[in-house]
């Protein structure tokens, strides 16, 4: 018997005579396969987080696509504004149609949050606070095998439902991009898409199945440790927020972002679709600093302090759409090594939970 033929069941031959023979309801033209063994028990037991997880994600994933249209047609319908009026003295906001995706950089803040408390941590922590862990280790299957199954079957639905999530985040901002870039309608988009391209780094691409997953395993290790659902969900919770934290205030030291300096006391312009870092001032011998040595009270000669200062210029920086991708691979790739990590752990772990 292969690997995978104790975790998926085909149908077999009898069963799909007898169908055909007395025309059971539901029919399957193709041959599907079915859950079996150990990963049978596991969908069954949390199979109302999963199903709740996977609808909701198709509810929102279909809400998008209508939204994006919306948003499309709102774009149109004030350039056309515009054109007609010969200027564009009106505000976008008054004729662009509410969307989903003013609101969207928000709650999708916090799902990972909400995945590691309510479907992570209730994995093994349900499991072994009613000991029914207990019935499936003194089976044929092993304490590793039992959370591998566990882990890998959230794993796949927590990935799908990230999938289905993210597609339509990523063609919301996709098509604001585009829209930002260039074309006729340039300036509609940039009155009506008032969010910064920025706002959706986490959910434009594969570091947002990375964070669920992060989030999922993170919840899992939580409720393996703890042992008990309710503080494990609290626990969860709470370290996956400081996952989210941290990562946020890595994320701008992951890469070098782009200076751009002036020689004379006014600040350079900053790049239209950048993500600003900060400003601070330029000495002589080239090096940068933030603080401001001139920021006394009742100071009258600001500029002749500069000098004693040896101040010559000012400076900012910020991220530029070309380094967009790069820092969501490297935020991926870390977010991917601590899943792993986490993952690894449990399977350690579970050999050392004592039967109780």
């Amino acid at each position: 018997m292969s690997a995978l033929a104790r975790y998926v069941a085909w149908p077999p031959r009898e069963e799909r005579r007898a169908r055909r023979r007395f025309r059971l309801p539901l029919p399957s033209p193709l041959r599907l396969p079915r859950l079996a063994g150990p990963a049978w028990p596991a969908w069954r037991r949390h199979r109302a987080a999963f199903r709740t997880m996977l609808a909701l994600a198709l509810l929102a994933g279909i809400g998008a696509v209508r939204e994006h249209h919306q948003l499309v047609g709102a774009v149109h319908h004030y350039a056309d504004l515009c054109r007609a009026a010969d200027g564009c003295d009106l505000g976008g906001g008054d004729v662009a149609a509410p969307t989903v995706t003013h609101v969207a950089p928000y709650v999708l803040r916090y799902l990972p949050v909400a995945v590691g408390a309510l479907v992570g941590a209730p994995l093994f922590a349900q499991e072994l606070e009613s000991g029914t862990h207990r019935l499936a280790w003194t089976q044929s299957v092993g304490r590793r095998e039992w959370a591998a199954v566990r882990l890998g079957l959230a794993a796949a639905v927590t990935t799908l439902a990230a999938v289905v999530v993210t597609v339509p985040a990523s063609w919301w901002w996709y098509s604001a991009r585009r829209g930002h870039d260039g074309g006729p309608d340039r300036f509609a988009w940039r009155a009506v898409v008032w969010w910064n391209d920025w706002d959706f780094f986490a959910w434009t691409g594969p570091v947002g199945v990375a964070h669920l997953l992060l989030a999922l395993t993170t919840g899992a290790a939580t409720g393996l440790l703890v042992r008990r659902t309710l503080p494990a969900v609290a626990a969860a919770a709470g370290l996956g927020e400081a996952a989210l934290f941290g990562l946020e205030k890595l994320r701008p030291h992951l890469l070098t972002p782009h200076i751009r300096r002036t020689r004379s006391l006014d600040f350079p312009s900053t790049p239209l679709d950048g993500w600003f870092q900060g400003f601070g001032y330029v000495r002589s011998d080239g090096t940068l600093t933030r603080r401001n040595p001139c920021s006394g009270p009742g100071l009258q000669d600001f500029s002749g302090c500069l000098a004693r200062h040896h101040i010559v210029g000012r400076y900012n920086s910020s991220f530029t759409m070309d380094q967009f991708l790069p820092l969501q691979l490297l935020e991926t790739g870390i977010c991917l090594t601590a899943t792993a990590a986490l993952a690894a752990f449990c399977l350690w772990h579970v050999r050392r939970v004592k039967t109780r």
